[in-house]
């Protein structure tokens, strides 16, 4: 994080700031949820004012507005924040990929937000070391989150949402801050139905896009984007989405935190839509099939997902809610699933698994347990199981009769 540039930079911006313009309209039943996580004692107080002057550009134009603030922004609330959620802010630490750290993307904790932890103690401590900071990914946020449809996902000066790299870095290329807007917009327009993805460094530029998206719902994206104030067409460059069919990545390069000239500001997605044209929330579902255990036994696809929190590089599996998918309280379930072989393996997480779809799946298994059960490469995406839903016993490994 860039925690003393930022500090001295919104203080200075801060004094002379440009201002949120005045609602110029009603935006009854909006739910806009914001989250912030813990950045350090000196630097979340900041933070916290930067988000209530989006909860305010939000309140004053009629949207109702959930709040996760760190010290309480656990898992578990900014998941109940977020239900349902047209509009979701988060300001926070972030770990972008690629990343001067690893050379490996790890889903489970990168492109994602970061949390109070499990080793919380009530206050903005921030260090993933002890646990008082946990970082849950891409794969845990489309696993878990369930904004209303065609949501949109704003980021507010988390490192490399925008495609900018950390202060003690080198400003990023073209390519490699292309790479990191794409890949944090991911899973919200892939996997969670996001009509749209913005990343922002400037001070209170959260604030200025939700306000325009209420005041001008039909407004097209790309329009939005360019309404920042800091917005300069010279700064612009426009791509193909690495990862989304039908998406652009929108990349603002100029100069901000002390001068630094780098990418601050970012959109991904389709820039004619708008918020008013994406898809109305869905109250009912008609003729839907879950997932159905006969006699202790369901069979279907399986896909795979890196790993989960606190089980990294172990055989695990994420199972849909309808057949006991969840977190432990304490001692795992456990099942038996086959495929090429049958191995006994924890259910440490829930997965949506596409419940009710063409795409239906039964279980998300971990890189591991996937090795484990099929000798099919993880590319190929999905493999045939059976799920035992009470294994007499565990561990179990041995190949399929």
């Amino acid at each position: 994080m860039r925690i003393g540039v930022i500090i001295a930079s919104v203080l200075a911006v801060a004094l002379g700031s440009l201002g949120i313009a005045a609602p110029a309209a009603a935006s009854t039943g909006v739910r806009v949820a914001i989250i912030v996580g813990p950045v350090g004692e000196e630097l979340t107080p900041v933070y916290i004012g930067l988000a209530e002057s989006a909860a305010t550009a939000a309140e004053t134009r009629g949207a109702t507005v959930a709040r996760a603030y760190s010290p309480d922004a656990s898992a578990e609330n900014v998941l109940a924040a977020v239900e349902d959620a047209n509009i979701v802010v988060y300001l926070g630490h972030g770990i972008g990929t690629p990343n001067p750290y690893s050379p490996d993307a790890n889903p489970a904790t990168t492109n994602g937000w970061g949390l109070n932890g499990p080793n919380a103690v009530g206050t903005h401590a921030d260090s993933s070391r002890d646990g008082t900071l946990a970082y849950y990914g891409e794969s845990w946020i489309a696993a878990h989150a369930r904004p209303a449809p065609g949501w949109v996902m704003i980021y507010s000066n988390a490192c490399y949402a925008p495609g900018a790299s950390e202060g003690f870095d080198e400003p990023a290329s073209e390519e490699v801050a292309a790479g990191r807007v794409g890949a944090y917009s991911r899973a919200p327009l892939a996997e969670l139905g996001a009509s749209a993805y913005f990343a922002t460094d400037f001070y209170e530029g959260a604030a200025h896009l939700v306000g325009t998206l209420l005041d001008q719902p039909t407004l097209p994206y790309g329009e939005v984007f360019a309404s920042e104030p800091r917005f300069s067409a010279d700064g612009l460059t426009t791509q193909v989405h690495p990862d989304v069919d039908g998406a652009e990545t929108w990349l603002h390069r100029s100069a901000y935190f002390d001068g630094k000239v780098d990418y601050w500001y970012a959109f991904a997605g389709n820039p004619t839509a708008s918020l008013g044209t994406a898809p109305a929330l869905t109250t009912a579902k008609i003729g839907v099939i879950g997932v159905i255990a006969v006699d202790g036994l369901v069979t279907g696809k399986a896909s795979s997902y890196g790993e989960s929190i606190g089980w990294e590089g172990e055989i695990t599996v994420a199972l849909p809610l309808d057949i006991g998918g969840g977190f432990p309280t304490g001692e795992p379930r456990y099942v038996l699933i086959c495929a090429d072989r049958c191995v006994t393996m924890p259910v440490v997480d829930s997965c949506p698994c596409y419940v009710g779809t063409p795409d239906q799946r039964v279980a998300n298994l971990s890189h591991a347990a996937w090795r484990a059960i099929t000798d099919l490469p993880l590319a190929e995406g999905l493999v045939h199981v059976e799920i035992h839903l009470s294994p007499i016993a565990r561990p179990v490994d041995r190949a399929r009769s």
